[in-house]
């Protein structure tokens, strides 16, 4: 299976995770507590998927370089961007989050062209462009431009802070993850490592007593609902390895920032009073998906 299609697999598991997760955050009240406990779910989720499969003994087998790499990508991916993603979506929601990550995919080809050595062509170029812009005017407010104001203006600054931490931490992880897969044959082993690493720093945040405390007043319905996010993001990551393990990362990612387009028309099919929505949303899915179609 191509590079492309993988990465068209992982939009529709990241859609459908992070329309869940709009409703699990909305029950608890830190979100980085829910972020902590989808680690765990999601490491015994992948290891078992290793089992399965027949790969488990490929975890041993890899280069000291792709432990460290895997394992950074993890801490950066899991830990850092997940709580920064939990945090802006239970803010300002899914749609307004997806708009302000959306530096992650910049940030990827830079990274990837000037430190992987991946080619820059002039389709891959525009097509980033695409989406990126695509993606910004998807999220713009026609009464925040005719008052003057611009796409950010009524989103707390918190929120921001969030949303760009999350795109730049999703930016850098994938060319962690390029990086690891150089002393590797094994994508799946990677994410097991991944995992296993974010589940350890997950685990000395439990040492805050206002975590432990956050945790354990948790309804039995939010555990539900963020075991069941926990499933769906890691779903979307191992086929998001296996894409990144047969194409460059800066085609892979830019497909896989095309999901705030699937996730706008999920939310507003499940979401629709929780989230916020714009008419130039139809212009924004066009040049999306004309960007999606050069990167092809």
């Amino acid at each position: 299976m191509s590079g492309e299609i993988l990465a068209f697999i992982a939009v529709l598991a990241f859609s459908a995770n992070i329309i869940i997760l709009r409703r699990a955050v909305l029950q608890v009240t830190n979100p980085t507590a829910g972020a902590i406990i989808t680690v765990p779910i999601s490491f015994l989720f992948v290891t078992i998927t290793l089992i399965i499969t027949g790969q488990i003994n490929n975890i041993f087998n890899l280069s000291w370089q792709s432990y460290f790499w895997f394992s950074l990508a993890g801490i950066v991916h899991l830990v850092v961007g997940r709580s920064l993603s939990y945090n802006s979506v239970r803010l300002v929601g899914a749609n307004v989050t997806s708009v302000m990550r959306r530096i992650q995919p910049l940030i990827t080809v830079i990274l990837g062209i000037s430190i992987l050595g991946e080619t820059l062509t002039w389709q891959l170029t525009i097509g980033v462009l695409l989406i990126f812009c695509g993606i910004m005017v998807a999220g713009v407010i026609p009464q925040d431009f005719r008052s003057g104001r611009n796409l950010f203006s009524d989103i707390p600054r918190r929120a921001i802070l969030f949303g760009l931490g999350n795109g730049l931490a999703w930016g850098i992880s994938p060319i962690l993850v390029k990086m690891g897969l150089r002393g590797s044959d094994s994508p799946l082993a990677g994410i097991v490592i991944s995992y296993l690493a974010a589940t350890i720093v997950s685990g000395t945040l439990l040492y805050d007593p206002n975590t432990r405390a956050a945790i354990a007043g948790f309804t039995r319905k939010a555990v539900i609902s963020f075991s069941v996010v926990a499933v769906f993001a890691s779903t979307a990551h191992l086929v998001r390895y296996l894409a990144l393990n047969v194409a460059p990362a800066s085609v892979v990612e830019p497909l896989v920032s095309t999901s705030p387009i699937l996730i706008i028309i999920l939310s507003f099919l499940f979401n629709r009073n929780l989230e916020i929505f714009s008419k130039p949303i139809i212009v924004g899915v066009i040049a999306v998906v004309l960007g999606s179609i050069l990167l092809i």
